[in-house]
């Protein structure tokens, strides 16, 4: 298994903004969870199931710039999650989910999507340990960069293995290498696969603080197909990465978990595209009381995906969200991102020479969960998000009201 601090690290990777989900209420901090130190989290069970559905009111459903129309969209979704013992040290996880998105005017864009990975999670002794599996996941295109009344599914798909040792009480080398891979359907299909190994040296101490170093290397492609002008634009890419890890707590109130280094992209065909410059990610937290905490996480990257059709996009993010739990049955959370885009080898630039989009992206959401009884979770949710963007009839503005619930066992 990932060291914690490890996990700590890759969980800081910033949703895209202005994604078409229930967001809002996905990511509601129920204590139950220990999401707060006023109360214990309930006990891990070796396997859950659990349902949930909802509805949305969406102002602005295609994110169009113009001629905006909303719409109703109903959501039910079902899952779960199993980890037990194989023989010995040895163990699996198994974990997924399915759901429907229902459409009340825009019904072609109705679709199922999914989630599911399978792991085997291995020790040698006291002092190996590591996991290997694989991951799959189906969703729609995000409708902030697809505005089109048509269907635009995604598959992403995940191979890996990892492994570390700790070769002194403190000290621990840990490594993975994995394949990603990502394929976007309809009339604007795209794909992305990359090959990527990496190494990072670890010192920790007993209160679980550590600092470390990590080095990898990346080998990828990114291609997309343009309707307008029939043609698909492809190149090949290396990356190559090298940054300082740190996961540090001052008391009990102020956390700090960063990621900062270098980062240099080099295309084998258009040179211009490449990107060489300072990359990070990370965030702090802060606990003044036991229910109440604060979360200001800072992102920057380049980043192939098959939900922009770009070769890559630069993405710059700062989010604050905070959290307060009234009681153990009550929560209620805002939170702040704004984004900066810019897009890198786009049909336009490369062909018109027109200059590539550069996109400002602001969000504000605002939710609130209540626990009416143990294993059920009922939440609300407003968002409001912009977009403002150099290009022409790439802006728009929207207002998203939710509600779910969800039973877990």
């Amino acid at each position: 298994m990932s060291p914690r601090w490890f996990r700590a690290i890759a969980s800081l990777a910033l949703a895209p903004a202005a994604a078409f989900a229930f967001e809002t209420v996905d990511r509601l901090p129920f204590p139950s969870g220990g999401s707060f130190s006023a109360w214990p989290p309930e006990e891990v069970r070796p396997w859950n199931v659990f349902a949930y559905g909802g509805v949305m009111h969406d102002t602005n459903a295609l994110r169009r710039d113009t001629n905006e129309a909303s719409d109703m969209v109903a959501r039910v979704g079902a899952g779960g999650r199993a980890t037990g013992r194989l023989v010995g040290r040895q163990r699996y996880l198994v974990e997924g989910f399915g759901e429907y998105y229902d459409f009340d005017r825009f019904s072609q864009i109705d679709h199922f999507g999914y989630w599911a990975l399978g792991h085997f999670l291995f020790e040698v002794g006291n002092d190996v340990n590591g996991a290997t599996g694989y991951e799959r996941r189906r969703r729609h295109a995000v409708l902030g960069e697809f505005r089109r009344e048509e269907r635009a599914m995604v598959t992403n798909e995940r191979v890996f293995v990892d492994g570390g040792y700790r070769f002194h009480p403190d000290w621990r080398i840990f490594g993975v290498v994995e394949r990603n891979s990502a394929e976007r359907g309809g009339a604007e299909s795209a794909d992305v696969e990359s090959n990527r190994a990496r190494a990072t040296l670890t010192y920790s101490t007993p209160l679980a603080n550590a600092i470390g170093l990590e080095a990898g290397r990346t080998r990828g492609e990114a291609g997309f197909f343009d309707p307008t002008i029939g043609q698909r634009f492809a190149d090949d890419y290396d990356e190559y990465e090298i940054a300082a890890l740190v996961v540090y707590a001052l008391g009990a109130q102020l956390r700090l978990r960063a990621r900062i280094g270098h980062t240099e992209r080099q295309y084998e065909e258009l040179r211009e595209r490449d990107f060489s410059g300072t990359s990070y990610r990370g965030a702090v937290d802060w606990f003044p009381t036991t229910k109440l905490r604060f979360t200001l996480e800072a992102l920057r990257a380049p980043e192939s995906t098959v939900d922009a059709s770009a070769s890559h996009v630069l993405r710059r993010a700062e989010t604050l969200t905070a959290a307060y739990a009234a009681t153990y049955k009550l929560v209620f959370t805002a939170r702040f991102s704004n984004e900066r885009r810019q897009y890198q080898g786009t049909a336009d630039a490369l062909v018109g020479g027109l200059p590539p989009p550069d996109d400002t992206v602001r969000t504000w959401g605002f939710g609130a969960g209540w626990e009416p009884i143990r294993h059920w979770q009922l939440g609300a949710g407003v968002e409001l998000g912009e977009r403002r963007s150099n290009i022409l009839g790439r802006d728009f503005d929207y207002t998203q009201y939710m509600l779910n619930a969800r039973w877990t066992f």
